[in-house]
């Protein structure tokens, strides 16, 4: 294992946060969030300012081999979630301004639309900026469909997901509500805090951090399916898919993983772990060769841990200890 400090700016705290690969151009995407220094005496975590950073944020291109920055690019306050298109051709990067929501609550009588945070999207291969798209309130995570046309982003700060057309001028922009009770722009009651698209690509799964469920969006009829919702009592963070009908959740207050089977709504399996091995798991990838593995921020303060799980019983066969408050993972060959 190799680990490389990413450090434009000596005198500012970066904070990394999702990341893609390009293995074909031997790229890493990272986004580069900068929240404020945390207090020496400060209880809280120094990373529990996420969503309320007031400086612009980085877009940086690493080199594979050697994690070396190669370029950055600003972006918005706040960077969330980073994808690369199937083709290698577009970098997409949310922000999970919550600080822009806040700031607009406060000062009271604006539309919700002022609270919306931006999707931007970069070129590639030279990182010029292709443009951006103001989608919803503090969008995080995001997924996108195998033709790269059709981008499905977690709104957070709004209980909405929210549907961008990738190939329209200008990204043209719906958005569905999670539910009949959402809760007002910047206090969410659901909080969805991912999407994933199903391997045929008929659903999309958002996972809620407040409503503490997965919620499933047919995609033909463009509606979430109340007999399809699975509660869990855990808020529910960046699952993925094992097979067509089964979903692997990270999930924390209280920490643990739950295999879903989506067919029938129901948890079939969940397991606690060791805080030790694993605490506070974030995200779930599941390789190409079946393998799975799963992301834990530990206490914030010392090391994290990348477990890999059997994916039918939810055992650790493996087990790695990593950077500080690790909270993403990517593959080269998706």
């Amino acid at each position: 294992m190799v680990s490389v400090p990413v450090d434009l700016d000596p005198d500012a705290h970066e904070a990394p946060h999702h990341l893609a690969i390009d293995s074909v151009s031997k790229s890493v995407f990272v986004a580069l969030a900068f929240p404020p220094e945390a207090k020496k005496d400060a209880k809280k975590d120094p990373h529990g300012s996420h969503g309320n950073g007031v400086d612009l944020g980085k877009l940086a291109r690493l080199d594979l081999g050697t994690l070396a920055v190669r370029e950055s690019r600003d972006v918005d306050e706040n960077p969330g979630d980073v994808v690369l298109t199937h083709d290698r051709r577009r970098v997409l990067v949310t922000h999970f301004d919550m600080k822009r929501a806040m700031d607009v609550a406060a000062r009271g009588g604006a539309s919700p639309s002022t609270m919306f945070a931006h999707l931007v999207v970069f070129d590639a291969k030279d990182m010029r900026r292709v443009g951006d798209r103001a989608v919803c309130v503090a969008p995080h995570g995001v997924t996108i469909t195998k033709d790269d046309k059709t981008a499905f982003v977690a709104c957070y700060g709004s209980d909405e997901l929210a549907i961008v057309d990738l190939a329209g001028d200008g990204f043209p922009t719906s958005r569905i509500p999670l539910g009949a009770m959402q809760g007002v722009p910047g206090v969410p009651r659901f909080g969805p805090y991912s999407a994933t698209l199903s391997p045929d690509e008929r659903l999309v799964v958002v996972a809620d951090l407040e409503g503490q469920d997965v919620r499933v969006l047919d995609r033909e009829v463009r509606r979430f399916l109340p007999d399809k919702s699975v509660p869990l009592a855990a808020k529910a963070f960046m699952p993925a898919f094992v097979d067509s009908h089964t979903l692997l959740v990270p999930m924390q207050s209280p920490d643990g993983l739950a295999r879903i089977d989506l067919d029938q709504a129901k948890v079939v399996r969940r397991t606690s772990f060791p805080k030790e091995q694993c605490s506070l798991p974030h995200v779930v990838r599941v390789a190409t060769d079946g393998r799975a593995y799963l992301v834990c921020e530990g206490d914030h303060r010392s090391a994290g841990s990348v477990l890999e799980i059997d994916a039918t019983t939810l055992d650790v066969k493996k087990t790695w200890k990593v950077g500080t408050y690790p909270d993403g993972l990517a593959f080269g060959d998706d």
